[in-house]
Order: structure tokens, then C-alpha cells, then sequence
């Protein structure tokens, strides 16, 4: 029910703080009570002077409630009592809107480890930006906003409307009329101003989007010179974004008059009809004093609701985007009651006639795949650009699910285990996958290295480092491991970057490594050391046999290959020894031909 308003849900969020919730909502009502006890005191005030006599004016000044100083006295001190609630008040408004700003974001960052690689395939960064920063901040602002409408203004218009009315009751009931029409119009508006903070949304977003891609592509802007391209590119995105908000503004402007205006005209009632009650000696003049202050009060809240209105508007919209991202549902979900494998010497995995789709295509990108990787082998995956290697990489450990057939997991010695069946964290230790481009953060080696095991020591970060082929990078480097290697590896080269994520996932000393080419940046020497220090660490007995397999059409790999999977067009034409594919695989043939000759050009 509340999916369908997403502000009213967002006000959910007041349980994690209950008694500060609570604390809050009774300091403004003591606020607005006094506020209204003011306005009644003013009108006592001035009737009591102008019946008091000058000898008694001083006499039971304190107690009297039939001298004027009574009422002034006890006005001056709900004026004090009242200033200090309102700053508690405000302070605790306040407060709640940090703590509620940061529990929005601790659940969307929360939210955004949690879905799976695809759904970060399909939304930018600058989209999850947007969230994390300007939406949550009108969200919070709607939220502290909330206490000034329900607990202030609300209270003053219903204690206002109640005075009057005691007074007399026309003297109420048409201001009241006035104010329901011009909330009614100040409502129709806030639905066009959520349809165009959308606009705004959206041009904000695709501001965000190209700084953040002109930061992380700085090597590729400089390369090919990109900078006036991208500086234009980005001045559009602002004006753009600007045009919008102007736009909304202007709306806003030329609207918000209008209720405003009807609104007042209950002001002039109170004093035309006031005066008349006068006249008619139904209505004193302190009461009419009285009647005209709150009615001067009551258009200013009114008033301020219409701008606070606004806010709401553009709060709306953010907590539309905001609750769509939290309520989005992982495409990989964990097993609901996991199990656990057993294994001894190694694990095998296979792909049991697996077919995966596309769902924005609906291509077919791998067709009926039967294939199992043994334990203690290293084998290789080759294939044309498009055929399928990757996406048959992010089915080991789900990174992405096959649409038909089942990914196993086990060995014929201990049973075969669908790898749905265990829980993500079990897996995603099992089968480790290095992709071509990895990742570092802003740190030092050994914290990217302690990433894959925290409590690794020192002697283990080296060996580590020294089977990727890493060793002589470590004694370049002036602090050794404690250099900080910046923000996304910025200090370190292609190659080198290759190797210490290698080394990460050898610390990590998962008995399944896949390779989705992550040698591609290491000259061949360097790749056939790393890959033989692989295939011996397989052999140690010392060392759990390791599953290795690779997504490669290089020389060197097929070369320390033990078979070699040939994928076209998302199946699996063939597989086995080079010598026999050479022999009996045309297509493979001719991959590795048209290879030696691009290798022959660039030698």
C-alpha cells in the first residue's frame, strides 16, 4: 500500500529514533499551544487596561487575573518558555534529520553492495551519486520540514481557527473555507513541480555521469586528447541541468500566488467582519486585537506551507528514485538454506547443458554448453570476440545465473552439488575470478593484498607476490608492501597491476582460479613464470590441487595448456590437446593462424 506514496514511506524511517521521535512532536506542540495562549493573552491584556482604574493598577499585579499586568507578566513569560521549547525543538528537528540522512545512506550504499554485477552493468555511476547525495538531501529536508507543517503549522491553524471561532463562529468557518482552497491549489501544483524535479533529476544525473567518467578516464582523455570534447560535453550537461531548474522555478513563481492571494483574502475577512462585530458590540475590541494578530499569523503559515510545499515536491520525486533502488531485488539470490561441500585433494566444476540469455536482447549468448574443469588441470578457453568466454566466467561463481542448465560443483568421489545450493560467500571463496581489469583502493600493497585473507602475514604477502611474478616490483617500490599504490592502482602499470591481483587471488587460495585474461597486459615470458608457478603450485603436494582455467587466444597459454576449449557463437564446437584440435578443428585452425600472423606483423 505505502509502495504507492513513497514521502508517507520515507516517514517509516522515524522508527529507528522512537523516543527522540516522540520528544520532538511534544516539544513543538508545547511551542504552538503557547504560541496560541500569546494571542489570547494580547486580547485579555487590552480589554483588562481599558476597564482597569489607575490607583488599582498596580495591586495584585501578580495574581489578579483582572489586572492588566497579570496578562502581561504571564505574556512575557509563555514568550520566553516558548522561545527556549521552540530552540529545543528546532535543535531535535534537526538532529533527527542528520541521523535520518545517514540512515538513508548506510541502506543505500547497503542496497548497492548487495544487487548483482548485472544490475551495476545497467546503472552508472552517476545515477547511484544522485541517490547517495542529492536526493537524500531533499529527502531530509522534506523529513525536518515535516515537523514544521504537522507539529507547527498545522497546530497553529487548528488553534487559530478554534479562537476565532470562540470568538465567533463565522468569523472562523470562512477563513477555514479560504484556507481549503488555496491548500487544494497548492496541491495540484506540487503534482506538475514532482513531474519537472524528474527533469531536473535526470539532467543532474547525466551532470554526475560525465564527471565521474571524465575522472576515471583521464588516461584515455589525455591519450586521445579529449579534454575541450569532454569540457564541452559537460557545460552542456550543466545548462542543461540549469535550464530545468530554472524552468521549475519559474513555474513554482508563477503559481504560488494565486493560493496565496485567496489564502489572504481570509485576513481581510477577520478585519472587515471584526469591525462589523464591533459595531454590533458582540466582539471586544481586545478580542479584535486579538482576532486580527492570529489572523495576520495564520496567512504567514499558510504562506510558508506553500514554499515548504515545493520542497515536498522535489522530495517526492527523490524518495520515488530512492525507494525504487531499495526495493530493487537481486537477480542473484543466496541459497535460503545453503550447504556445505566436501572436498580433499581439489574440485572439479562443470557446466551441465547451459544456455544463457540475454533479457534486454534476448540473444542467445551461450547455447547448450556441457563442459566440466578438473582439479590439477589448466585449461583454456579460446574463441572470437563475442563468442561467449566471459559470460561463461561469470557463471562459475554467479556473477550471473544460466538461463537453462545447471552449473555443478563437486568431484564423482563426493557427489556433484548445484552451486545455487551454496551460499554466495562459500562459492565465491570456492571459485576465484580474476577479470582483465581489476580494481585496487586508495591504500597501501598490503591492504589490497590483505583484501583476500586480512590476517595475512608478511612472509605470505611475499610468496604471494613471488608466484604472480611480482617479486622485482616489490623491491622497486620505496616502501616495499606499506607504499601506497593510489587511488585505483594509479602508480602501477597494466602489467604490474595484473600481477598483484594475481597475487591477491593466490593468497586468497581458492581451489578453483579463473583467469577471464587477466594476463593480457604481461609480456610472454612473464606470462609462461606466472603460469608454471600456477601449474607447479597445482602439482605440490604441499598445496591443494588447483582448478585453473583461462580465457585466452594467446600462444603462450595454449602452449602450458592441458586441454583447450574452442567456443563459437556461444557453443562449444570442440575441446582437447592443441596437437588434436590442430588436427581435427578447421575453426581452430584457422583462429590460432590468423593469430600467428597478427603476432608475425607485430614481432
Amino acid at each position: 500500500m505505502l509502495k504507492h506514496y513513497p514521502l508517507l514511506r520515507s516517514l517509516a524511517l522515524y522508527r529507528f529514533m522512537p523516543f527522540r521521535f516522540l520528544l520532538t512532536a511534544i516539544l513543538f506542540i508545547m511551542a504552538n499551544i503557547g504560541l496560541a495562549l500569546q494571542q489570547y493573552s494580547i486580547g485579555h491584556a487590552l480589554d483588562t487596561l481599558k476597564h482597569s482604574q489607575p490607583e488599582t493598577l498596580f495591586q495584585h499585579a501578580v495574581t489578579d487575573p483582572l489586572n492588566p499586568w497579570f496578562w502581561f507578566i504571564l505574556l512575557t513569560s509563555i514568550a520566553l518558555l516558548r522561545a527556549i521549547i521552540q530552540y529545543l525543538a528546532g535543535l531535535s528537528a534537526l538532529t533527527i534529520g542528520q541521523q535520518l540522512l545517514s540512515i538513508l545512506r548506510e541502506r543505500i550504499f547497503s542496497q548497492v553492495q548487495h544487487l548483482d554485477v548485472s544490475w551495476h552493468w545497467k546503472h552508472g555511476l552517476g545515477e547511484v551519486l544522485s541517490r547517495t547525495t542529492r536526493d537524500s538531501d531533499k529527502l531530509k529536508e522534506a523529513l525536518i520540514n515535516f515537523w514544521r507543517q504537522v507539529f507547527e503549522s498545522s497546530l497553529v491553524v487548528a488553534a487559530t481557527v478554534g479562537l476565532l471561532c470562540w470568538y465567533h463562529p463565522w468569523l472562523g468557518l470562512v477563513p477555514l473555507v479560504f484556507i481549503f482552497l488555496g491548500l487544494w491549489i497548492l496541491f495540484k501544483l506540487t503534482n506538475q513541480l514532482v513531474a519537472l524535479d524528474h527533469q531536473v533529476a535526470h539532467a543532474y544525473e547525466k551532470v554526475s555521469d560525465t564527471l565521474a567518467e571524465s575522472v576515471n578516464g583521464v588516461r584515455v582523455v589525455k591519450a586521445f586528447q579529449l579534454e575541450d570534447k569532454l569540457l564541452q560535453r559537460f557545460n552542456h550537461a550543466v545548462d542543461t541541468f540549469i535550464q530545468h531548474s530554472i524552468q521549475t522555478i519559474r513555474t513554482s513563481a508563477k503559481r504560488l500566488p494565486i493560493p496565496q492571494i485567496i489564502i489572504a483574502c481570509s485576513y481581510l475577512w477577520v478585519i472587515a467582519f471584526g469591525a462589523y462585530l464591533i459595531g454590533q458590540n458582540q466582539l471586544q475590541v481586545g478580542q479584535f486585537v486579538a482576532a486580527v494578530l492570529m489572523a495576520n499569523l495564520l496567512v504567514f503559515r499558510i504562506e510558508s506551507i506553500g514554499q515548504v510545499l515545493h520542497i515536498f515536491a522535489d522530495a517526492r520525486s527523490s524518495a520515488t528514485r530512492i525507494w525504487q533502488m531499495l526495493d530493487e531485488q537481486s537477480a542473484i539470490l543466496d541459497a535460503p538454506q545453503p550447504v556445505s561441500i566436501q572436498y580433499q585433494d581439489g574440485l572439479n566444476i562443470k557446466l551441465d547443458n547451459v544456455s544463457f540469455q540475454d533479457k534486454t536482447t534476448q540473444k542467445y549468448i551461450l547455447k547448450q554448453c556441457h563442459v566440466e574443469f578438473r582439479a590439477g588441470e589448466i585449461v583454456t578457453i579460446v574463441g572470437k570476440t563475442g563468442s561467449g568466454k566471459t559470460t561463461l566466467m561469470n557463471l562459475l561463481n554467479r556473477f550471473i545465473d544460466p538461463t537453462e542448465g545447471n552449473v555443478l560443483i563437486g568431484s564423482d568421489q563426493y557427489g556433484w552439488t548445484n552451486i545455487k545450493d551454496l551460499s554466495l560467500i562459500e562459492l565465491r571463496y570456492l571459485v576465484q575470478i580474476i577479470p582483465q581489469e581489476n580494481f585496487f583502493f586508495s591504500g597501501t600493497l598490503a591492504d589490497n593484498l590483505r583484501i583476500a585473507k586480512q590476517d595475512a602475514t608478511e612472509q605470505e604477502m611475499r610468496e604471494a607476490l613471488h608466484l604472480a611474478s611480482a617479486s622485482e616490483l616489490l623491491q622497486r617500490l620505496e616502501h616495499g608492501l606499506d607504499t601506497l599504490i593510489g587511488d585505483k592502482g594509479v602508480t602501477l602499470s597494466g602489467g604490474q597491476k595484473q600481477r598483484i591481483a594475481l597475487a591477491r587471488s593466490i593468497l586468497k587460495n581458492s581451489p578453483i582460479l579463473a583467469l577471464d585474461d587477466s594476463t593480457s597486459a604481461l609480456d610472454s615470458t612473464t606470462e609462461k613464470q606466472v603460469l608454471q608457478r600456477l601449474s607447479a603450485l597445482s602439482e605440490n603436494t604441499h598445496h591443494l590441487k588447483k582448478t585453473i582455467i583461462i580465457n585466452s587466444n594467446k600462444q603462450t597459454t595454449i602452449a602450458l595448456s592441458d586441454r583447450i576449449i574452442v567456443l563459437d557463437q556461444g557453443q562449444i564446437i570442440a575441446q582437447g590437446t592443441h596437437l588434436e584440435l590442430v588436427q581435427h578443428c578447421p575453426f581452430y585452425r584457422e583462429l590460432m593462424g590468423f593469430q600467428l600472423q597478427q603476432q608475425e606483423i607485430e614481432a
